[in-house]
């Protein structure tokens, strides 16, 4: 292992508070998405020799901005792809995580990682569209679309609690704006540990039209 990647399991290791087991699983995730990397692009070539910082950390960080855990509760992880964010936290102790991924492969390896680890998931294999299912009380995701684009799309599964926490990019004053033209809600920019450019939104009380009550 590199001394730079030990760097980074220390460092992502103080600041979540990941105990051994925590921190071996990652690992044999990370072992498990190398082999199928192999034969399908799971994650940029060049983000891989900074994986902890870039997508492991990055995903962790919003741990603090969710709903906490109730029975009957959950968070969708909406375009899961390899994992970022609603794996990781699974892996990180949650059990409400639902995992949204449309393309078969991608879920295929959801899956296989979920398996090995024993983690208490659940994968949905289809569009966030078409996705009917009750007591979603988080919705989170990471380098999906656009925001007004994305809350069109989850607006089937937002009611008057529902908390959006989206990783955004450099654009993120941009997608707030443009989505303010058709949406209504309050949000917090909170800025990420992993990227002085980019930032955690937490978005409350959206109001869209056929939202559900």
């Amino acid at each position: 292992m590199l001394d730079s990647e030990n760097k980074d399991i220390d460092a992502f290791r103080k600041l979540t508070n990941a105990d051994a087991y925590k921190i071996q699983n990652i690992k044999i995730f990370i072992k498990t998405l190398d082999v199928y990397q192999e034969r399908m692009n799971l994650i940029g070539k060049s983000t891989r020799n900074k994986i902890w910082n870039r997508h492991i950390l990055d995903s962790a960080q919003i741990s603090d901005y969710l709903h906490k855990e109730k029975s009957n509760n959950m968070t969708i992880d909406v375009g899961s792809g390899a994992g970022f964010p609603g794996l990781i936290l699974s892996i990180l102790g949650r059990k409400d995580i639902i995992l949204c991924e449309k393309s078969k492969k991608k879920s295929t390896f959801l899956r296989a990682v979920s398996q090995e680890l024993k983690l208490k998931i659940k994968i949905f294999e289809g569009r966030i569209e078409d996705y009917d299912g009750k007591n979603v009380k988080t919705i989170i995701s990471r380098a999906f679309s656009p925001l007004k684009n994305f809350l069109v799309k989850v607006k089937h599964l937002i009611c008057y609690d529902t908390v959006l926490v989206l990783h955004k990019g450099e654009r993120y004053v941009q997608e707030i704006e443009e989505a303010k033209n058709s949406f209504s809600f309050n949000y917090k920019c909170y800025k990420s540990l992993t990227s002085r450019d980019s930032r955690v939104l937490k978005i409350k009380n959206v109001e869209a039209p056929y939202a559900r009550n």
